[in-house]
């Protein structure tokens, strides 16, 4: 009796199949990664939202939107908004953990600035959750560490890079160490005011998305960049005339030191004074951008 012969896949068949899964993988890759990143972007804006909401909560108990800093004459000491912000995002139990005769950068009050705080960090942000070194500005020897947050409030607003004015230059957040601003002080209206933006990636120094070999030319690297501690720059944009944009004029994700940054592609989430998270295109007019940023300039602000 003839055995039945057994036919399998020759070796031509069998690359054949491999390059065709390979290509169906090579498409479909793209589509998944998109898709997160679609994902980690609503999450994104529904954090900005949340906290938008927790800054409205707390101008309702205390009559105007909280400064980057806490009640303090010495900047080297107190906490920022985001300790303020804890109990109007669910986060009492570590409001009431905290040593209020002690600084954020602290050893006593590590406990607390070392607990991630999921409303304060981007998802697309690399590295979550980042531990960096805390030190008070002057002098910077390291005092402890905590946990790196993603979103700042402006206190400040240059408009290096663009032919943009900006007078008086008042930005949402009072540059008064302790000051509040009251809704009615922000008279270019609630929906054309930023008050919140992301800036992500610290500790880590970033130049376009290119993660620099260390963060010793970032602004005050360890002492902002931890959600309780002074969440606080100045919005800039980069000229194309001098490091580190040459190249040409960006108005926001071309550097973590300063500004607005995001790890989105095309643009940032920022936080409007009346409550709203919308996305901004880095493509917008710089104009309109430093607009958007003062509270009282009496700007004619169209679609953006």
């Amino acid at each position: 009796m003839v055995a039945p012969s057994r036919r399998g896949f020759t070796l031509i068949e069998l690359l054949v199949v491999i390059a065709i899964i390979a290509v169906l993988i090579a498409l479909l890759l793209p589509a998944v990664q998109q898709a997160r990143e679609s994902a980690r972007l609503s999450q994104c804006r529904n954090n900005v939202k949340q906290m938008m909401l927790a800054f409205h909560n707390y101008h309702d108990a205390h009559g105007g939107f909280p400064n980057r800093a806490s009640l303090t004459t010495a900047l080297d000491s107190g906490h920022g908004w985001g300790f303020k912000m804890l109990p109007f995002i669910e986060q009492s139990n570590l409001y009431n953990a905290w040593n209020s005769s002690k600084s954020w950068f602290s050893p006593e009050n590590q406990g607390v600035v070392m607990t991630p705080v999921p409303t304060y960090l981007c998802p697309t942000s690399p590295g979550n959750p980042r531990v960096m070194d805390l030190a008070p500005s002057s002098p910077t020897t390291t005092t402890s560490t905590g946990i790196a947050g993603d979103y700042v409030v402006f206190h400040l607003i240059t408009k290096t890079g663009s032919t943009a004015t900006c007078s008086p230059c008042n930005s949402a957040s009072s540059s008064v160490v302790g000051g509040m601003t009251p809704i009615k002080n922000i008279t270019d209206g609630l929906s054309n005011t930023i008050l919140l933006s992301e800036q992500a990636g610290r500790p880590n120094y970033y130049i376009g998305r290119v993660q620099q070999a260390t963060n010793t030319s970032m602004t005050n690297p360890k002492f902002w960049g931890c959600w309780a501690a002074y969440e606080s720059v100045t919005y800039q944009g980069w000229n194309g005339a001098t490091p580190p944009a040459v190249g040409g004029t960006r108005i926001m994700n071309w550097s973590n030191s300063q500004g607005i940054y995001s790890f989105h592609n095309g643009g940032a989430i920022a936080g409007l004074c009346d409550g709203s998270a919308r996305f901004l295109s880095e493509n917008m007019s710089m104009d309109i951008l430093i607009a958007l940023l003062t509270r009282d300039g009496g700007e004619t602000i169209g679609e953006f």
